[in-house]
């Protein structure tokens, strides 16, 4: 994933946190649940490619580059996090965690200009997915 990807996957979650949650926040709390963990796996695969990126750089020896890379997007794994956790918990989201995660993303974060999403209720049954996901890739202790 390239820097034109990483951008075009944050204006997804822009999208989604100021123009489609507010619309379905209270309307369908489920498609809110969904595109919330829609969003928190976009972020999850803009952490692992600035990863994979900033150890592009480790090989080349461009560690100080590598670092500031870093540095930059030291933020996302917190907010995949959250955003992740809300959509996952029993509890219905409520606009006090919408506020939350947009701080946690970026304080100055805008809406994009033109929409990407035309449709949001195609992402009914993420959350579903993603907790399938996650049950999957749980390993049971052998003793």
């Amino acid at each position: 994933m390239a820097t034109k990807d990483r951008e075009r996957q944050m204006r997804v979650v822009a999208e989604i946190l100021l123009v489609h949650l507010p619309e379905w926040l209270e309307k369908d709390p489920e498609l809110a649940r969904d595109l919330v963990s829609v969003a928190g796996t976009a972020l999850t695969t803009i952490y692992e490619d600035a990863e994979k990126s900033a150890k592009a750089w480790d090989k080349r020896a461009y560690h100080v580059r590598a670092d500031k890379f870093r540095r930059e997007w030291a933020w996302v794994p917190g907010a995949a996090n959250y955003a992740l956790g809300i959509a996952l918990r029993p509890q219905p989201i409520t606009t006090d965690d919408l506020a939350k995660l947009e701080q946690l993303i970026r304080p100055d974060l805008e809406k994009p200009y033109r929409r990407q999403i035309s449709d949001p209720t195609r992402f009914r049954g993420a959350a579903k997915a993603v907790r399938a996901q996650r049950a999957a890739r749980k390993k049971p202790i052998r003793w």
